[in-house]
């Protein structure tokens, strides 16, 4: 195929007058989008791009076939085959000759083309043979489905007509229908895999990710070959779908096809990908209005539409591939309105599922006890029920699908579904809906952020999922989280907890703030309507109520000051009660984004549990945590001289939040480090990141001078714990952990790394520069400059939740540098860091730092609050 022309024989008057044609219809086409309009630049757009093309092709066309007789057919492949085009889509034809001619069809395709490359046109083209394109399609997907898109536009018509009929008969009858289905869906799979299998990330891609537009080309292919029409009314009429689902896709198609076209006209050029800056930017032209509830609105009726085209691609996947030649199923009675069709359970009669809706969710149950798949037909059927809101009302009436939904929400058992989650199932067929109605607004609501990484429905679903998992102690998840998999096998109130989890997030219908009071309040309505008793459904209330409790408390709290441990039993006030809490925090927190949960959370999170749970007299675990974890670190860093003075020097909730391993690493580093040369580590973890071991003589401002090192070596800081120990000699030493990303897996690159940051800070000890010198030694790093949604800035003082120090949250946007004006801006408001807990979330920083004045005591911190408000707001104004 040649898309660029070869030196230019094409008169310039033509020429001319292809550019004024080109410059006049593409000026009328861009008016079409109109950002006032939020209809506009959908798929009539689209057809109408197709028809300028026809007619300029059909006229140069005409120029061409008047100098050279020669029999052929001219066509459009491709979107343009299609008859709607995207604003920066190519063109793309095919010109069919026969054998004898291939030679002199060359002169008819410049004749053609020459004109449109000098106008400025890209167009891709094939000189072809009906012969050579029938043979190729039975092994290259692309050319199978240029013949489904083909579509004549000049010369012998017959000739298309003919390569159709062969393609039909050869391609697409019942001996290869089967064939082509299975090439389509590799393709899929393997499209997804490169752009993103879920139709749910955060910039997605609207031609080829998941639910995309090229899903919906996938369906129209199907649709070609299986049945020979080209439109959801044509799929209807063949009974593929219902009425219904065919207004849900041309719906789902008019808005991507809106969103395609309005990022074209941004780029100018081709550009797919739905980024965040783009969110906001089309949001308003779409109707949604501004702002970071407007672009979530706009993203959500997005991931419903993709939702959608998945949905539908798949379906009509099942019925496109056909029966041929198989064996008389066995059918088995089940019993209750089921029977077992070829190892499969489905309906005993096709008026079982109307006349008696509970069955549905018996169908699945009987699976799950079974051990045997839906069958695809009667899974159509419940998804197209649970679509009627009066079939929807009577299932939710029903005493028996309330029992058997609560049942299945609360087993752990392991299931044959897709993900292996039951939930999840009824959740893509709409019983999850049609139980919870309430539910039906999260379904496809997004965080406009780059933390939450899943919509609150798929995010509710991975849960619960994930509750199941630690329940069963799989094996991944019980070397990562070994006390949730014991408390989680242990939990004697399932419904209670399984219940919260699925509902913690309810409240975001709305969104905005306050979603966990709102949820609570759904949820007293929500469980006893299915069947759940009075002090049940007051605990799930409860439970979603305080669900944020605990990940605050342990990651922006001195998890070893008493006045955590009290707040967190306010929230908590039993063994039950925090147990729940405790596990709840766990599931959603590490199913938020695959690296919300780190390690370090993960052990501030059991820690902070087992001192709640010592202080409600349960603490055997708790009592013996601290022992047990310098036992630990003894045993894996050996006999090395000074190691016992050193496990017995550093904070209990150093130890509380490291690994054995990692104690005695950190070991190796402390025995480095002297009163005039800092000690340095760098080592790579798990998702790209790495941490950073910092251990030096302890001063004021040491905070500032690190975050400097770490600003000038372009490391993006994620988490940090700072932590101090005496050494035998009386003297003070920092032990600070960093989580970072930046220099990648090279060893060479870290290493380097890492000696830089030693060199910066032996500088900034011996007094040979300030740490506002090393952090402008350098600029910006690329990840500095990623567009990302807003994150408003918020200062907050606390004097009452610590005894000795004053609490001082700093929530704003990440950018590099904002540790270090942060450290900077309190060290120069004259406030000492004994604490910090360092935290990023997506873009989101949620720091927090516990201070003394600079002689210990604890500063109050209200009386100087605009004084604090306005040193760190001004400190990160200098940095954005």
């Amino acid at each position: 195929m040649r898309s660029q022309p070869p030196p230019s024989v094409a008169p310039p008057s033509l020429v001319s007058e292809v550019r004024a044609y080109v410059a006049r219809h593409r000026g009328a086409l861009t008016a079409l989008v109109d950002p006032g309009d939020p209809a506009s630049g959908g798929e009539a757009l689209g057809a109408r791009h197709a028809k300028v093309f026809d007619g300029l092709l059909s006229s140069v066309h005409a120029l061409a076939a008047t100098r050279l007789h020669l029999g052929h057919a001219l066509a459009a492949v491709g979107s343009y085959g299609r008859g709607a085009m995207a604003l920066a889509s190519d063109l793309d034809v095919r010109f069919l000759v026969d054998a004898r001619d291939r030679d002199r069809a060359g002169e008819l395709a410049d004749g053609v083309l020459y004109p449109l490359w000098d106008g400025g046109l890209t167009i891709g083209h094939q000189v072809v043979e009906a012969e050579e394109l029938i043979e190729l399609a039975r092994t290259d997907l692309p050319t199978a489905t240029s013949l489904l898109d083909w579509r004549h536009l000049a010369g012998d018509g017959a000739r298309s007509e003919a390569l159709a009929l062969r393609a039909r008969s050869s391609l697409f009858g019942d001996a290869g229908i089967a064939a082509f289905v299975d090439r389509l869906e590799l393709e899929v799979a393997a499209r997804h895999l490169r752009f993103g299998g879920s139709v749910y990330l955060l910039e997605p891609d609207v031609r080829n990710g998941a639910g995309a537009m090229r899903d919906l080309d996938v369906i129209g292919w199907m649709a070609r070959a299986r049945w020979g029409v080209m439109t959801a009314a044509g799929l209807v009429r063949y009974g593929v779908i219902v009425q219904r689902e065919a207004g849900e896709l041309s719906a789902a198609r008019e808005l991507l096809w809106r969103v395609r076209n309005r990022l074209h006209l941004a780029a100018g050029r081709r550009a797919d990908r739905l980024t965040f800056d783009q969110q906001e930017r089309i949001a308003p032209e779409l109707g949604y209005g501004e702002g970071g509830a407007a672009v979530e609105a706009f993203m959500s009726d997005y991931y419903r539409a993709a939702r959608t085209v998945s949905q539908l691609r798949e379906l009509v996947t099942r019925r496109a591939r056909p029966v041929i030649g198989r064996r008389r199923p066995h059918e088995e009675a089940v019993g209750a309105g089921l029977v077992s069709f070829d190892q499969q359970l489905t309906f005993d009669s096709p008026e079982r599922l109307r006349d008696d809706p509970a069955v549905a969710l018996r169908l699945y149950a009987e699976a799950i006890a079974r051990q045997r798949p839906v069958f695809a037909a009667a899974r159509d059927a419940v998804t197209r029920a649970a679509q009627d809101p009066a079939w929807a009302a009577d299932l939710s009436r029903s005493p028996e699908a309330a029992r058997l939904f609560v049942e299945l929400t609360t087993t752990a058992q392991e299931t044959q579904f897709f993900r292996r989650s039951v939930l999840g199932e009824l959740h893509d067929v709409g019983l999850l809906v049609a139980m919870i109605p309430e539910f039906s607004p999260v379904v496809g609501r997004v965080h406009h952020d780059v933390y939450h990484v899943y919509t609150v429905d798929v995010h509710s679903v991975a849960a619960v999922d994930r509750l199941r998992a630690l329940a069963r102690g799989d094996s991944e998840l019980a070397a990562e989280y070994p006390l949730a998999c014991r408390l989680a096998a242990e939990a004697s109130r399932p419904r209670v907890l399984y219940m919260a989890t699925l509902l913690h997030d309810v409240g975001k219908d709305i969104g905005g703030k306050g979603h966990a009071e709102r949820g609570a309040e759904l949820a007293l309505h929500i469980c006893p309507r299915l069947g759940l008793p009075e002090g049940e459904t007051a605990a799930i209330a409860h439970l979603i109520r305080v669900h944020l409790a605990m990940y605050h408390l342990a990651t922006r709290r001195d998890v070893d000051d008493p006045a955590t441990v009290e707040e967190l039993l306010r929230a908590a006030p039993d063994a039950e009660a925090l147990r729940d809490l405790f596990l709840l925090t766990v599931a959603d927190l590490s199913t938020t984004s695959p690296t919300a949960l780190t390690v370090w959370k993960a052990r501030l999170l059991d820690e902070l549990y087992l001192a709640a749970d010592k202080a409600l007299g349960g603490g055997a675990d708790a009592a013996r945590s601290t022992v047990d974890a310098r036992a630990a670190a003894r045993a894996a860093a050996g006999d090395r001289p000074g190691v016992d003075e050193f496990l017995a020097a550093v904070p209990a909730r150093y130890l509380a939040s490291s690994t054995p391993g990692a104690v005695a690493a950190h070991f190796e580093v402390a025995a480095r480090a002297t009163a005039t040369q800092p000690a340095v580590e760098l080592r790579r973890l798990e998702h790209e990141m790495h941490e950073l071991v910092v251990v030096m003589p302890d001063r004021p401002g040491l905070l500032a001078a690190i975050a400097a090192a770490l600003v000038a070596a372009r490391l993006e800081v994620h988490a940090a714990q700072i932590h101090s120990y005496a050494r035998p000699d009386g003297a003070t030493y920092a032990l600070d952990l960093f989580r970072v990303r930046g220099p990648g897996a090279d060893p060479r690159q870290l290493e380097h790394t890492q000696r830089q940051i030693e060199r910066e800070l032996g500088a900034m000890l011996a007094g040979q520069r300030s740490a506002a010198e090393v952090a402008t030694s350098r600029g910006k790093p690329n990840w500095a400059e990623r567009p990302t949604p807003a994150v408003e800035t918020r200062v907050s003082i606390d004097d009452r939740g610590s005894q000795r120090h004053g609490i001082i949250e700093v929530i704003t946007r990440d950018r590099p540098g904002v540790l270090f004006a942060l450290a900077s801006a309190l060290h120069d408001l004259d406030l000492s860091i004994s604490l910090a807990k360092i935290n990023t979330e997506g873009t989101r920083v949620a720091d927090v730092f516990y201070v003394t004045t600079t002689d210990g005591g604890k500063p109050m911190l209200r009386a100087r609050r605009d004084e604090v408000e306005r040193g760190i707001t001004a400190a990160l104004a200098g940095i954005s």
